[in-house]
């Protein structure tokens, strides 16, 4: 097995590309695990759904998915009763994506989940470890707001 470099002598991208990847493998585990047993995929989409209704089209573009992964995704949680597609009036070819008052407490709860699970996690850390995190994931966070915009 060859030797690990020293963490400091990994640069940021290194770094990132192998954080955020593993990251991302719990939470999905852990989005399963919730009470509504979502799949990872959703709860992107509940959350766009969450600030706006949206067209087909623009959460596939913004999920960075295809037409028709997306109507599969849509079909799933639509089925599950989240999600209302409705025709547009002046042109039925758009299709109106709304979460539907059982979606939004489906989000609710799961977020609600996910955070006492993670807070879990976090639990030992100390105020500096803490401080530390908030301030790279704050700054995460507006790194990549800048590239993907749900608005």
């Amino acid at each position: 097995m060859p030797e690990q470099p020293p963490l400091d002598s990994l640069n940021l991208p290194h770094l990132m590309l192998e954080a955020l990847p593993m990251a991302m493998r719990a939470l999905a585990a852990q989005i399963r695990a919730t009470r509504h047993g979502l799949h990872s995929g959703h709860l992107p989409v509940l959350a766009a759904l969450n600030a706006r209704p949206m067209m087909q089209s623009e959460l596939a573009e913004i999920m960075s998915v295809s037409g028709a992964t997306m109507s599969n995704t849509l079909t799933a949680l639509e089925e599950r009763g989240w999600v209302e597609r409705v025709r547009a009036r002046e042109d039925r070819r758009v299709l109106r994506i709304s979460l539907t008052e059982a979606g939004k407490a489906a989000y609710d709860e799961t977020m609600a989940e996910m955070e006492a699970q993670l807070d879990a996690l976090l639990a030992p850390l100390d105020d500096e470890a803490r401080a530390a995190l908030r301030r790279g994931l704050t700054l995460l966070n507006d790194l990549f707001a800048n590239v993907v915009d749900f608005d």
